[in-house]
């Protein structure tokens, strides 16, 4: 491994690690902010409003960030019964995640573009502002997978429970009925999606297609304020 190389390798994992002590925290306290604002304070009072990485650190998600640059934090402590409105209630705490996820890329996005437009030459010589965006870069993907990740219509996944919220009574009926089969084969679909792409050498990668697409999406709305000011003079 040369130098270059090793050097890429720190900035990934140095990355990954950055997503667990800062966007991880900030993921879990908007969803507990969300839940507080409809009435919940559940998280609160359990002291999981909190950007301290430490309350929301699971071993084997953030282990699994590290190594993979997938994974999840403690589950936060919402009890939606005590919401003004529980269905509502269930519909933004889960949107919150996933939203958080993408703002946080679009940042990221946005930054990443004013360095490349304030020093192009930064990444072609790996200079410390050009590391510093190679880290928002990765760190940016990251946000992408799991925001699209926590959107899939899987149990459990936010995309379910959201699924589950505008479903009729029929399919919730079929889901209670079918519980533990359901459950089981989500689990096998999740990993199917996750490992398809590389067994099948890109063949055949429908989550991956997916998150590229919400990536183009994404960095679209980021290069908007730069597309904005080359239409009225201010950079070229």
């Amino acid at each position: 491994m040369d130098k270059n190389d090793a050097l890429m390798l720190f900035l990934k994992i140095f990355s990954r690690a950055l997503m667990l002590l800062l966007v991880m925290p900030l993921t879990s306290s908007a969803r507990g902010l969300m839940a507080k604002w409809m009435g919940d304070d559940t998280s609160e009072r359990e002291g999981r409003i909190t950007l301290n990485p430490v309350a929301h650190l699971d071993p084997i998600g953030a282990l699994m960030i590290l190594l993979i640059g997938f994974g999840w934090s403690k589950p936060m402590p919402i009890q939606f019964s005590r919401m003004k409105n529980q269905r509502l209630g269930i519909i933004l705490v889960s949107l919150t995640g996933p939203v958080t996820h993408f703002l946080s890329a679009i940042l990221c996005k946005i930054i990443v573009t004013t360095i490349a437009y304030a020093a192009p030459s930064s990444y072609e010589t790996m200079s410390p502002l050009g590391c510093f965006g190679f880290v928002l870069q990765i760190i940016a993907g990251i946000n992408v997978c799991l925001g699209v990740i926590n959107l899939l219509p899987l149990p459990p996944m936010d995309g379910f429970i959201l699924l589950y919220q505008f479903a009729g009574r029929k399919f919730h009926s079929w889901y209670h009925a079918n519980y533990e089969i359901i459950n089981r084969v989500s689990t096998i679909i999740l990993f199917a999606l996750f490992f398809i792409g590389d067994l099948s050498r890109g063949r055949l990668d429908p989550l991956g297609w997916l998150i590229a697409l919400v990536d183009g999406g994404l960095s679209i709305i980021a290069y908007l304020p730069f597309i904005l000011l080359a239409m009225i003079g201010v950079i070229k």
